[in-house]
């Protein structure tokens, strides 16, 4: 949808630097007008909210770009004030003397934008998720890993435990008085937030113009009107006071005990057809249901009869089918975009609603709340774009950034539909059964962790594994089958670290692409050993996440090399200690005992 209107960006009881108001920006045919002029400290400041004064629309590229060039406009106070100005100038300590280094779901910042909003404390978020550089940038320069990072008077105050004991004590009083008038960012990380929000803007308008160049969607209006108006008809026809669905026994297999969920026969749908006015009599009617059934909106529950009247022949709706990948509810009819353009798209959706449905303190996800959101009917509508997507012209670095992002979706889509697994059993039933269709081709998040992004290796729960042998072990795809033209070689270790499978004890979820695979990986595992690598010297004892057990192949041959991986990845005072106790026990000291912590799998739900 092309936007030819104007949008006030408007923020409550704040009063903006006078060099930013009412300075429009024009971005090809599209206008962006601030207007700021509300009291001036009146209350904390979290981020813009977006007003559409008056719009004109036309549909041109695919649908869901013009959601994308929405989402432009709902930017944070900083990102905004910093992309209408060209010039290179520092973030005004006369609106904020405090900068928060964020990234979109850590619980720590969460906490700590938290702790500052309930002192009445303004402050300008930056987030990092996806500006990966900058993060990078911004270790390098602080020489710590992990955010939250917060500046005051351009120095480093700390993260979340800082902030919260500095409010305590009062100590936070004294550092915002004698920060008045200074920057609070340093010079140096001025300099790099303004280069990346330069290349931001530089993007933004690159793909804006790519879109308005590109073709119309390559479904004809008449099928999408079909298409939509059948929809409808499903949904009808699955409601309470629909057609009736329920459990039968016996009509697939003609096995009394076997039962098929949620199913109808021809005969009862034909006539409910004709009852609710769809179709005029029974042959039409059947001509509906066997179009309803090339549109992928009902299936033969065995896919190996077409529609009929037959009282003895039973149907289901694509969402009643328990087998089917969760993006497959319609079959998407309109163009598609690269690999890369599509799960990111999908990706920023996701964490959208994970973000405005997590708790301050970031332990907590309403799921139900998630789950019955219209952004989130929207978000799976948009998965159907990747049925099409192609996958054989992308590169090694794109196709594990697409694939890693693409899992963690399917996991926190399959949880909100399928709500989370409570016991082992339940677990090994969940990963191995949510998918996607990609590409032509289901994938379950087991096939894209252990057949895609680990080389085609056997997963952890096979028994081979358990037993120590992974030798023997079993790989996820069988030879021939044509998903093994998209498995990763050599695989990267780093990906346990950016694979989330829901529960506490995984790491948050990121932003990552192919343009800057390694730093983000980098980034990702860095964050992960910090928390889960513990090292103490008086018991020579080293305490692991699970996951260098449960996939130990990945990371070394024996214990000492999966120790020497994580190194890289340890603060420098940490990685000191434990490469002394490895050097010490290569030379004959002390051996070395490694314990493995609990795996919490507990789901943050509310």
């Amino acid at each position: 949808m092309l936007i030819t209107g104007f949008f006030h960006i408007v923020t409550p009881s704040f009063q903006c630097n006078p060099r930013f108001q009412q300075n429009p920006c024009n971005l090809r045919g599209t206008r962006t007008q601030l207007a700021l002029s509300s009291p001036r400290n009146a209350c904390p400041v979290r981020g813009f909210r977006i007003r559409q004064a008056s719009k004109q629309s036309e549909v041109f590229g695919n649908a869901q770009f013009s959601k994308d060039i929405m989402k432009m406009f709902r930017c944070r106070r900083s990102e905004t004030l910093a992309s209408v100005s060209s010039r290179k100038t520092p973030i005004s300590a006369s609106a904020a003397t405090v900068v928060v280094f964020t990234t979109a779901t850590c619980k720590h910042c969460k906490r700590a934008k938290a702790a500052l909003t309930a002192n009445g404390i303004i402050y300008e978020e930056i987030q990092l998720q996806e500006r990966l550089e900058l993060l990078k940038r911004v270790k390098e320069l602080t020489g710590r890993q992990t955010v939250p990072q917060v500046f005051i008077g351009g120095k480093l105050v700390g993260g979340a435990d800082d902030v919260e004991a500095l409010l305590a004590s009062g100590e936070l009083d004294t550092l915002l008085a004698s920060a008045v008038g200074i920057d609070p960012l340093p010079e140096v990380l001025q300099a790099a937030l303004h280069e990346a929000l330069a290349e931001e803007a530089a993007g933004a308008e690159r793909a804006l113009m790519d879109a308005l160049a590109g073709e119309a969607s390559s479904a004809p209006a008449e099928d999408r009107e079909e298409l939509d108006k059948l929809s409808t008809l499903v949904k009808q026809m699955r409601a309470e006071d629909g057609l009736e669905i329920l459990d039968h026994y016996g009509c697939r297999s003609g096995f009394p005990w076997e039962k098929e969920p949620r199913c109808f026969s021809g005969a009862d749908c034909v006539a409910w057809l004709v009852q609710a006015a769809a179709a005029p009599d029974a042959a039409a009617a059947v001509a509906l249901g066997r179009r309803m059934q090339a549109l992928r909106l009902l299936k033969h529950v065995s896919c190996s009869a077409a529609f009929t009247d037959c009282e003895a022949t039973f149907f289901r709706f694509q969402q009643d089918d328990p087998a089917a990948a969760l993006n497959m509810l319609q079959v998407w009819r309109g163009s598609t975009r690269p690999g890369p353009q599509v799960a990111d798209s999908l990706r920023r959706q996701i964490e959208g609603l994970y973000s405005q449905h997590l708790s301050d303190d970031g332990r907590q996800l309403d799921y139900d709340a998630l789950g019955q959101s219209e952004a989130f009917a929207d978000f799976v509508t948009a998965t159907g774009e990747l049925q099409r997507v192609d996958l054989f012209q992308m590169s090694r670095e794109e196709l594990i950034a697409f694939y890693i992002n693409v899992y963690n979706m399917l996991v926190i889509h399959a949880t909100v539909v399928r709500g989370p697994p409570q016991n082992t059993a339940e677990r090994l039933s969940f990963f191995s059964s949510i998918r996607y269709r990609i590409g032509g081709h289901d994938y379950t998040t087991d096939e894209i962790e252990n057949g895609v992004l680990r080389g085609n290796r056997a997963s952890a729960a096979d028994p081979f594994i358990l037993l120590g042998m992974p030798q023997f072990g079993r790989p996820t795809f069988p030879p021939g089958d044509p998903r093994l033209y998209h498995s990763v070689n050599p695989m990267d270790p780093r990906i346990h670290c950016a694979l989330v499978c829901g529960a506490k004890s995984c790491p948050p979820i990121r932003v990552y692409s192919a343009a800057s695979l390694d730093v983000g990986l980098d980034g990702a595992t860095e964050a992960f050993c910090e928390s889960e690598v513990k090292v103490d010297t008086e018991s020579r004892t080293v305490t692991l996440s699970k996951i260098f057990k449960w996939y130990s192949v990945d990371f070394g041959t024996n214990q000492s090399e999966i120790l020497q991986w994580t190194l890289p990845y340890l603060a420098d005072d940490k990685a000191a200690t434990l490469k002394a106790m490895l050097e010490d026990e290569a030379s004959g000291g002390g051996a070395i005992t490694v314990a493995y912590s609990e795996y919490d799998w507990g789901l943050n739900s509310k």
